[in-house]
């Protein structure tokens, strides 16, 4: 069955509030838990779900991660059989030639829209949509299957929140109503960051779609014009879309923010988030880099950190997340803070609640220091 289904990643509808993180990468690119990029996840459910040939939906800022995902055979998504992974590349402005006057920069609608002839093309008959910026684990073949058995013409996968899910922080997502068979009868915007007094059943901007339909809303929504996102043309046309709502269990990271994307990194390190992040956590697969050894001196002090490989430490480390090839330098003081590839923290620095992006060098002495809603960030070869 999942041979009928090509898998689409959305990069288009990432919301790009990472602050420096995103300057000259998408969302999808971002490393996260020590050693993954957030695409990681989606290819990894789609390789492990049976799906073996997935298109990206690129944006402007997808270099990085196109380097990343290659062909696909890190996942499993081998190219030799007719599988791996295809890039449809983004159209950064469209003008209406029926009003010119009107314009559109983002949203995945003109995006689908200029790659019509290729959708037309495909041999499959369901398409799987799922993106990056939300990080869980699923079995998209169960859920083909209820889709099929269901009789829905779109499946939307939703995560039940209450007030006890605290590790569920949101800036923005879409609050799913349903009715006693699941099926979705209205969707609206929630912004905030949950515990929340109401149970909220929020989507995870995942669905599936017969490709027929899909071209169908694409065609007819950009010639009305008034959506720029497949959502919005969703959501309008739900008293006459079947849309059922299909509940994803587990661990869930919604990430569309700095604050969000600390809070989460943060999270990983507390027994239950660890637990729930690592449950299976041998099915998810990202690119193999060559593995150097760890290096601690006998003055090294590691509590409560991810410390990953190819790293040398000297002074202490607290509660962080440590990326390959990071050094820590004697008499530097790491607390509660993400540290990405190859930095360099020379001696006698003191981070807390900080995020260095890759090959960033903080120099002898530095202190730099955050709040654990607003962490501080440095770019990318940032010299502090």
């Amino acid at each position: 069955m999942m041979k009928n289904v090509l898998g689409m990643i959305n990069l288009m509808n990432e919301q790009d509030d990472l602050s420096t993180l995103t300057r000259n990468r998408c969302v999808a690119a971002v490393p996260f838990a020590g050693r993954y990029r957030l695409v990681d996840f989606a290819l990894s459910n789609m390789s492990n779900s049976g799906i073996q040939k997935v298109v990206v939906l690129a944006n402007s800022k997808a270099d990085s991660l196109l380097e990343h995902v290659g062909d696909g055979h890190h996942w499993g998504l081998d190219a030799s059989d007719e599988g791996g992974v295809s890039i449809l590349p983004p159209f950064s402005l469209w003008i209406d030639p029926a009003c010119a006057s009107r314009t559109f920069d983002h949203g995945d609608l003109l995006h689908l829209y200029s790659h019509l002839d290729y959708l037309k093309s495909c041999t499959e008959t369901y398409i799987l949509l799922a993106p990056t910026s939300v990080i869980y684990r699923s079995n998209f073949e169960n859920m083909v299957d209820y889709h099929l058995s269901s009789g829905a013409e779109i499946t939307i996968l939703f995560k039940h929140l209450t007030e006890i899910d605290r590790h569920a922080h949101i800036g923005r997502a879409y609050n799913l109503e349903m009715n006693d068979q699941g099926r979705v009868v209205s969707a609206s915007p929630t912004y905030h960051a949950l515990p929340s007094l109401t149970p909220q059943n929020i989507d995870l901007d995942t669905m599936v779609i017969e490709r027929n339909l899909l071209i169908d809303l694409v065609e007819k929504s950009l010639k009305r014009g008034s959506e720029i996102y497949l959502k919005e043309v969703i959501w309008a046309h739900l008293a006459d879309i079947h849309v059922q709502g299909y509940a994803n269990h587990g661990y869930m990271a919604i990430m569309d923010s700095v604050d969000s994307y600390y809070v989460h990194s943060m999270d990983l390190l507390q027994p239950q988030g660890w637990k729930q992040f690592m449950m299976n956590q041998e099915s998810v697969y990202t690119r193999k880099e060559e593995e150097q050894e760890t290096a601690c001196n006998h003055d090294a002090l590691i509590r409560n950190s991810f410390v990953a490989h190819g790293c040398r430490i000297e002074g202490y480390v607290e509660n962080s997340i440590l990326f390959p090839g990071v050094t820590v330098s004697k008499g530097a003081n790491v607390k509660n803070s993400v540290i990405m590839h190859d930095c360099a923290i020379e001696a006698n620095v003191y981070l807390d609640r900080v995020i260095l992006d890759k090959q960033v060098v903080v120099e002898q002495g530095a202190v730099l220091c955050g709040q654990y809603a607003h962490p501080f960030v440095a770019e990318k070869s940032e010299v502090i």
